[in-house]
């Protein structure tokens, strides 16, 4: 079988996975805290990577931290055994390093790396430790061929929202406010920068795109800007955060929370300027009061840039605030060129994903996410303890996972390292979101691919099928532990977190 190329991809400073000799996490300014990841190749050195690795590369690597503060890096999405996970049960002291040794092991798809030190996962990832990882296979070259892409039409980008003054960007200093329900800010950054502005071609873009934001929901749409208005532009969704779907889906909306990818195609011929905007939804926030949980971690470091995280009493920053659900524009494209042939149509198929299933006999293992006025969300009522393992599960095992969300909290995009999995059915959806979904059994267009993080609304219950089965290398044998945790990261640090363990 021909080895697929790597993927010509525009939206950073692209390198390839295998070529990294050490990945350094530095802060660039102590002021603001502002992070960053560079990669040395041996001969060079790129700051902001944007990774790209076909099936079966491998990564021989270093992490060197130069941080005031421990960290790890996850890579997000991607299935790794336990020490090379990044999950933090094992963090990076600063000054310290630890060797990166993995197989990229899963389908085409855009994953990522972020940091994960237990207690200041929202700190660094918001100060731009988070970057983007492309893995290409024979699927994926297949559809780029299909699309007959424009160079540059193929493009990685990451949107994430900042609080900004003017031109400059606001440190981190969450307010007790902040940490109960997430870090909301007033602006969007695009690959690190404010007011993107993306130049394509005339024809198909396909574009993956991750929420890189702490807490906010994204309503993605696109909308033509035009002398007498906005008009919405429809697209079609590919991929998910595990890669493609079987055949593309037409639509208008998606929602796109914390740590979510999709992959999209949206034709662009006959249009000069469309922008991507987050449109007006309800956040669902119902938890009122209260207050999150102080991970022990902090006492021991300072923070990246101001003095105090999460202070009782302290004030939210009104003036650079933007509430969960407002709208929010993030990018626009600007397109150039003449227009040639019309694009190709679409093929009716993109991969060979099955359809999802789960045995009948199967009994679920039930899960609740709550909500306790003294100690913050919980899953099922019990406070993390880094030590402790929730529950064993069967190498090899098939489950489903019913998870419901009380009715007095809010959204939690739950992430699961190590495995993606298949969203079954979705009961209990509010109405906004409900009609998005133009499945069967409930579920969004978002959730027909795999999955590594499912949104949960408050009194929503949604059907999960996990298969437990790991690779046979030997850095897979033995005990391997991995994490389900809100990816909501002032919800993570407040220790929403339960540990499981693959046997």
């Amino acid at each position: 079988m021909a080895v697929a190329p790597l993927p010509a991809v525009a939206g950073g400073a692209v390198v390839p996975l295998s070529a990294v000799r050490r990945l350094i996490v530095e802060r660039v300014d102590p002021l603001t805290g502002r992070c960053r990841y560079v990669a040395d190749l041996g001969a060079q050195r790129i700051s902001s990577p944007l990774l790209v690795a076909r099936r079966g590369d491998r990564c021989d690597a270093v992490i060197e931290n130069r941080l005031p503060q421990p960290t790890t890096v996850h890579f997000h999405g991607l299935t790794l055994p336990e020490a090379q996970d990044g999950a933090g049960f094992d963090a990076i002291s600063p000054g310290a390093s630890k060797a990166l040794r993995f197989e990229v092991k899963n389908r085409s798809g855009l994953y990522w790396f972020h940091a994960h030190p237990h207690g200041f996962t929202a700190e660094q990832v918001h100060a731009g430790l988070a970057g983007l990882l492309v893995v290409t296979d024979a699927e994926d070259a297949a559809l780029d061929s299909a699309l007959a892409l424009t160079p540059g039409n193929r493009l990685v980008l990451a949107v994430a929202d900042a609080r900004v003054a003017g031109s400059l960007l606001r440190p981190y200093a969450p307010s007790a406010e902040d940490c109960l329900h997430g870090w909301f800010g007033n602006r969007a950054l695009v690959n690190g920068a404010l007011d993107a502005r993306v130049p394509v071609a005339p024809g198909w873009v396909r574009l993956q795109l991750l929420n890189a934001s702490n807490a906010r929901g994204l309503l993605l749409e696109f909308r033509e800007n035009a002398r007498d208005g906005s008009t919405s532009v429809p697209f079609h969704l590919l991929g998910t955060d595990g890669g493609l779907l079987a055949a593309p889906v037409p639509v208008e909306r998606v929602f796109l929370y914390s740590a979510e990818r999709v992959d999209i195609a949206i034709d662009i011929s006959g249009r000069r300027e469309i922008t991507a905007v987050s449109a007006e939804f309800d956040p669902r926030h119902q938890a009122r009061g209260g207050r999150i949980a102080h991970h022990p971690a902090r006492d021991q470091y300072p923070p990246l840039a101001v003095d105090t995280l999460c202070a009782p009493g302290s004030g939210r920053d009104a003036a650079y605030f933007l509430p969960d659900g407002a709208e929010l524009a993030l990018f626009t494209f600007n397109v150039g060129g003449a227009a040639g042939a019309a694009p190709p149509p679409l093929p009716a198929r993109i991969s060979t994903l099955p359809e999802a299933a789960a045995a009948a006999d199967i009994v679920p293992r039930r899960m609740r996410l709550d909500f306790d006025e003294r100690a913050g969300f919980l899953i099922d009522q019990t406070p993390y303890r880094l030590d402790e393992i929730a529950f064993p599960v069967a190498r090899g095992l098939r489950e489903i996972w019913e998870i419901r969300n009380s009715p007095i909290s809010m959204p939690h995009p739950m992430h699961m390292h190590g495995f993606g999995c298949r969203v079954l059915r979705r009961q209990g959806t509010f109405g906004p979101a409900r009609r998005l979904a133009t499945a069967s059994s409930g579920r969004l267009p978002t959730d027909l691919g795999i999955k590594d993080t499912v949104v949960i609304w408050p009194n929503e219950t949604v059907w999960l099928a996990l298969d437990f089965t790991l690779p046979e290398d030997a850095t897979f044998r033995g005990r391997q532990r991995y994490m389900f945790h809100c990816h909501n990261l002032e919800h993570e640090d407040g220790m929403m977190m339960r540990n499981f363990a693959v046997l």
